[in-house]
């Protein structure tokens, strides 16, 4: 029971986490890298190169593979039972 509580509280957590990032990284990306460092997931990813032009068109893509394949999911988990 503890197990299974705190699997879906951490599934939760790191649901929520990479929903805002994806939110972020589809509305703005300069707005992306000005967010705390423990929140974004940047890897090696650089604010000159990648918040604007193709790099931001790059990094507003990945934003929406991300919502896309959380909204996939979700579908999949809670709709098509």
């Amino acid at each position: 029971m503890i197990k299974t509580i705190l699997g879906w509280s951490l599934l939760a957590a790191l649901g929520a986490v990479l929903f805002v990032n994806a939110l972020f990284m589809l509305a703005s990306p300069r707005a992306w890298f000005r967010l705390p460092h423990w929140i974004r997931a940047q890897g090696s990813l650089t604010e000159q190169k990648y918040a604007i032009g193709w790099g931001g068109i790059l990094v507003r893509s990945a934003g929406a593979a991300m919502l896309g394949v959380m909204a996939w999911v979700l579908h999949a988990l809670l709709i098509r039972r």
